[in-house]
Order: C-alpha cells, then sequence, then structure tokens
C-alpha cells in the first residue's frame, strides 16, 4: 500500500524504500545526494552495477 507521509525519509520506519534514478545519475542533488552522504556504500554498489550492466555508449 502506498501512503503519503511527511518528515525525513531516512528516518521511516519501513521495511523498504524505493527511488528511482537513471543508470548515469551521480547522486549530485536531493534526496539522492543525501543518500550518497548517508550511505556511502550503497551509490558505490550502484555505480559498480550501473558500470557492469550499462556502460556508457563509446
Amino acid at each position: 500500500m502506498i501512503r503519503n507521509v511527511s518528515g525525513d525519509l531516512r528516518q521511516s520506519k519501513a521495511a523498504l524504500l524505493a527511488h528511482g534514478v537513471a543508470p548515469n545519475d551521480n547522486f549530485a542533488q536531493g534526496l539522492a545526494l543525501s543518500l550518497r552522504e548517508n550511505w556511502p556504500a550503497l551509490y558505490k554498489d550502484f555505480r559498480h552495477y550501473c558500470q557492469t550492466r550499462h556502460p556508457k555508449a563509446g
């Protein structure tokens, strides 16, 4: 079930949060930047996945 809530998303007690990003997004602003700053491993894993599954066109 989807519900609208207010407050800091990073403090949610939800079992799962989803945030869509493009394969070459650099997490430089907004929620993505906050996620990158608070969970650097998430960004590192995302970059690795993108580089192996969605390589840039040469």
